[in-house]
């Protein structure tokens, strides 16, 4: 299973989720009142399995929804300090994965949608809702979530890999330039291309060729930190963006690392009899370019001019 090092939020089977145990659910309930009719329903529907947290204001919800994972989040509409429009748009959509149900008083379709529209996945009237009501939202918001989670990863990752596409590679290339900028930190653009490819597609079969990529992409993953994004962004070729770099001797050892370590599992998960080696280009910011775009196209023609030179190494631009 591939791990990509993206802000991707990995997802489970909604069936999966459905019969976890633990249960986790988080209520966001400042009324004593109500977070008891809550539990007295969520324990007749999972009994022992349920893991029940509370939250009494905006600020401790947004927190916890940022910070942790749960099966599902009963959020009230009106909270201590807010309501549940403060709270869904302080929420990181990008990373954080529970399903989120809005409970209110109000039983009214602008509110219905307002809540929908600012990221809520199902809603629910305080007070009225039985046990079966109540399950049969928490299935529906989970898989609900999972459709949009489903869609978020075809639009934003590589199909093959798992990996970063292009669309989000240059995202995230925005992001470490306007990060970079402002604290006056380097960051660096990778560019690796495998150098034998048509070779193994050639030899052994597409089959192969497709689990000499898949395995490359784990390679590159496995080499960087959790900050830095890797991305494929052609049939061969991969995009990794390094943060806070501080010098090109510690880029060096890391290409080198790239190098040996796809070599290693290509030979050993693919049971290649010849070395399959790899073309790198790297670009720095702000030594060699401080435009994004200038720098991802300096580091495509280091690589470029490592494979012209028979593969098998780097270059800086």
């Amino acid at each position: 299973m591939l791990i990509s090092r993206t802000d991707s939020a990995t997802f489970q089977d909604p069936e999966e989720v459905c019969s976890k145990s633990p249960f986790r659910v988080l209520v966001v309930e400042d009324d004593l009142v109500h977070f008891t009719y809550c539990e007295y329903i969520l324990r007749s529907i999972y009994g022992d399995k349920l893991v029940l947290e509370r939250a009494i204001d905006c600020r401790t919800a947004i927190d916890k929804l940022n910070s942790q994972e749960f099966e599902i989040c009963l959020l009230d509409y009106l909270v201590k300090d807010g309501n549940a429009k403060d709270v869904l748009a302080r929420v990181d959509f990008g990373h954080v994965v529970t399903p989120i149900i809005v409970v209110s008083a109000f039983d009214d379709r602008d509110f219905v949608l307002e809540a929908l529209r600012h990221g809520a996945d199902d809603y629910v009237i305080k007070g009225k809702f039985n046990d079966n009501e109540l399950h049969q939202a928490i299935q529906y918001a989970i898989y609900r979530k999972y459709k949009e989670l489903r869609l978020r990863q075809r639009a934003l990752y590589d199909p093959l890999t798992g990996l970063a596409n292009r669309h989000l590679l240059f995202d995230r290339l925005e992001e470490a330039h306007r990060f970079s900028a402002r604290h006056n930190e380097k960051f660096a653009v990778m560019v690796v291309d495998l150098d034998k490819l048509k070779l193994v597609n050639d030899t052994m079969g597409h089959e192969a060729g497709d689990r000499l990529i898949q395995c490359s992409a784990n390679a590159l993953v496995g080499s960087m930190r959790a900050c830095d994004t890797v991305a494929r962004v052609g049939g061969d070729e991969f995009v990794a963006i390094l943060k806070n770099v501080r010098d090109k001797s510690g880029l060096a050892r890391l290409s080198d690392t790239v190098r040996q370590t796809i070599e290693t599992r290509a030979a050993s998960e693919i049971g290649l009899a010849e070395t399959v080696t790899c073309s790198i280009g790297l670009a720095v910011f702000p030594d060699d370019s401080t435009s994004p775009a200038e720098m991802l196209r300096l580091a495509d023609n280091a690589m470029y001019v490592v494979k012209r030179d028979g593969g098998g190494g780097f270059k800086f631009a």
